[in-house]
Formats: C-alpha cells, structure tokens, sequence
C-alpha cells in the first residue's frame, strides 16, 4: 500500500491564530517539536518548513514497507510456533501410547501373578485344612490309646 501524493496544500495546524492569547509570553516563544524516530534512529522534525510533502509520502512509504516486512515476519514465527506446537502434541501423544502400552502389559503380567498367588493361596489352605484334620485324627487316637492303657491298681 503506497500512498499517493496528494497535490492539496497543507494548512498548518500549529499557526499563531490556534495558540491561546491568554498565554504568558514565554510559552508562546516556546516551540512545539513533534520528532519520529524509525529503525535507522533518523529523527524528523514536522515544525521545520523544510520538511516537505514529499517527505512525509516517502517516510509513510517506508513505515508501510517496513510494517509488511514484520507482519511476513510475524506470520512465518506464528506458524512455525503452531507446528512446533503439533510436533510436541504428537510427541506427546506417542510417548501416552507408549506409556499406555507399557501400563497394559504391566496390568496383564499382574493379573497373572494374582491368580497364580490365588492358586497358591488355596493350595496352602488345602494343606493347612489336611495338617487340621491329621491333627483331630491323631489326637482320637491318642485319646484312643490312653483309654485302652489299663491302669495298674
């Protein structure tokens, strides 16, 4: 977006009929300066008569020229930000599946180990019920035995 320029005269905004006449003295002679500074730190002063028309048209060039480059800028580093963005999703989303993965075999291999842990649990109860009844048995018998002793009077 160039602009053109405009063959219109400039009024100029800061002329002595706008200043205020009830203004002491020495702010009337004071000057008022607008200055802008772009990248190259050249300062233009809009309060010189010098400063033309031209001037201004080929500065406003500059700054549109300069505002393209760094919204190119911006949108490259924007989308850049949004790929690396994904990648890191994706990234991510294989290192869950990865973990995901790894939690399922751990879950199976512990399923398995429970139920070998049940089977060994009732295998001890099997033994611990049979030690129980050899233990009842013999103890009959011993009461058994004890009554078919015949006491010496």
């Amino acid at each position: 977006m160039v602009v053109e320029e405009n063959k219109s005269a400039w009024a100029d905004s800061d002329s002595e009929e706008s200043s205020s006449g009830t203004s002491s003295s020495s702010e009337s002679d004071d000057e008022v300066q607008c200055l802008m500074a772009d990248d190259t730190d050249e300062v233009f002063d809009f309060s010189n008569l010098e400063f033309t028309h031209e001037d201004l048209v080929t500065t406003l060039n500059d700054m549109v020229q300069e505002y393209k480059k760094l919204s190119q800028s911006f949108e490259e580093v924007k989308t850049e930000r949004e790929s690396c963005a994904k990648k890191a999703e994706l990234v991510s989303s294989s290192k869950m599946q990865a973990d995901l993965s790894k939690l399922a075999t751990e879950n199976e291999e512990l399923k398995s180990r429970s139920e070998e842990m049940l089977n060994e649990n009732q295998r001890l109860a099997d033994i611990i019920s049979s030690w129980t009844r050899s233990s009842a048995s013999l103890d009959k018998l011993h009461g058994a035995r004890s009554h078919l002793v015949i006491k010496p009077d």
